[in-house]
Formats: structure tokens, sequence, C-alpha cells
């Protein structure tokens, strides 16, 4: 799971980024159009065409930020469902064997609350790391007990949940790891500052409203901080908190009693 220095960038410190350049994008088509001191009828048509590229832009990406975000929350759902199916099919074992399976899937419960609850990525991975191998543990022992025709019915009930679980915890590992391409973030930048320019080349040939045009950039940056911090949800103002409350609701399934020292 790598990152980019964009990525790694809080939402609002991008947002100040772009608001601070897109000012100076203003401040130096104003200077650029003070010294043509020559108005073209080309301005207003150049100024629209930028204004209908640079809604189109966030308009994609607000899109793309929001289905990245959809997709998240049906995989934290369907790997909490797949795993508390799992943890109900140990029922089908000797009790020997039902304390082994729920101990393993109480430690795998909290490897996955801490896969999502921390946002340092050192932190994800090593938790990522502890998932795989208690995976290992809980496949091990299903397959040895398969060898058993005392667990036949057991076995075919409990392998495929398995499956499930590793299957979609492998799915979600790589879909936290794409985001906004780095190419749109840099496009959309450079969009912005050039729409400020034109709105300071425009205006400066008639009387400048800083306020409407402080207003602009400053609308144009919120809704950026918006796409961008959509397209985190470990950190930021809109995250999947509650959605991954359904792994932590897991721990309820098993008991406080299960020994976690095989």
């Amino acid at each position: 799971m790598r990152f980019s220095f964009l990525f790694r960038l809080e939402a609002w410190e991008l947002m100040l980024i772009i608001f601070v350049l897109m000012i100076g994008s203003t401040r130096i088509g104003l200077y650029a159009a003070r010294r043509r001191k020559k108005e073209s009828k080309l301005d207003s048509t150049i100024l629209g065409s930028l204004f209908g590229l640079l809604g189109l832009l966030l308009a994609f990406s607000f899109s793309l930020a929001t289905s990245f975000l959809g997709i998240r929350r049906e995989i934290i759902i369907d790997e909490s469902n797949n795993l508390g199916t799992a943890i109900l099919r140990s029922d089908l074992y000797s009790e020997s064997e039902r304390q082994l399976f729920r101990a393993d899937f109480k430690q795998y419960i909290e490897a996955r609350i801490d896969y999502f609850a921390y946002k340092d990525v050192k932190t994800v991975l090593e938790a990522q790391d502890r998932s795989v191998k208690i995976q290992q543990l809980l496949w091990k022992r299903a397959i040895r007990l398969s060898r058993d025709s005392g667990y036949y019915v057991a076995s075919m009930q409990m392998i495929p949940a398995l499956n499930s679980v590793i299957d979609i915890s492998g799915k979600r590992y790589y879909v936290d790891s794409v985001h906004l391409p780095d190419p749109i973030i840099y496009l959309l930048v450079l969009l912005a500052c050039a729409c400020a320019f034109y709105v300071g080349y425009t205006v400066s040939k008639k009387e400048n409203d800083w306020l409407l045009t402080i207003g602009f950039c400053m609308l144009t940056s919120l809704i950026v901080f918006l796409i961008f911090d959509i397209d985190r949800p470990r950190r930021g103002l809109i995250t999947l908190d509650k959605i991954n409350q359904s792994i932590v609701d897991l721990r309820k399934m098993i008991p406080e009693e299960v020994n976690l020292n095989k």
C-alpha cells in the first residue's frame, strides 16, 4: 500500500494551497491585463470555456470519490457479514475446537478493528499482517479438521465461510489503496488557477470586485476540500466510522471468557 505525496497531505492543506494559488493567479491576471491594455472579444469566451471545463472536472472528481466511498462502505458491510457467518459456524465443532476457533476469531476481530482505527500507514500495514497470520491459523485448522470424517458437515460449512473472509479482507486492502489519481488532482489545480487568472485578466479592464473574486476562489477551494475529504475516509469530516462499527459489534458474538492463550 503506497501513497503519493498528495495523498499524505490533509484535505484542508490542499484546500489552502489551491486557495492561495488561485488568489496568486488572479493577481497575475490583473497584472498581465494592465500591461496589455487591450480588450478582446475572446476573453469572455475563453473564460466561459475554462469554467465549463472546471465544472466538468469537479463533477467527475466528486463522482469518482463518492463511488470509491460507496465501494468501501459495501466491502466493510460484506466483511462484517462474512466474518459473523464464520464465527457462527465454529459452533458446528466440538467444544474444544470451538473454543480454539473462537479465540482466533476474537484476535482477528481486534486486528480488523485496528486496521481501520489507525490513521498512519505503518500501523495499518501491521494490522493487515496480523490479519493474514490469523487467517492462516484458521485455515490450517479448518483443513486439518476437514480430514476427520466426524467433522465432514462442519468442514463443508466452515471452509467456504473462511474463504469468503480471506477474499473480502484482501479486496478491502486493495480497494483502500485506490484514490483519486494524481494527474486528475494536478489538472484540477491547473484549471482552477487558469480560471482565476482569466477572472483577474477580464475584470481588470472593468471595475475589479475583490469580494466576488475571493468568494469564487473560496467556493472552488471548499468544493475541492469536500472531494478530497470524501477520498480520505480514514480522516477528515466524512469517515466510515459508523459503518466500521459493524466490525466492532462482532465482539458481542464472542464471550469475554474465551481464552486467548492456546
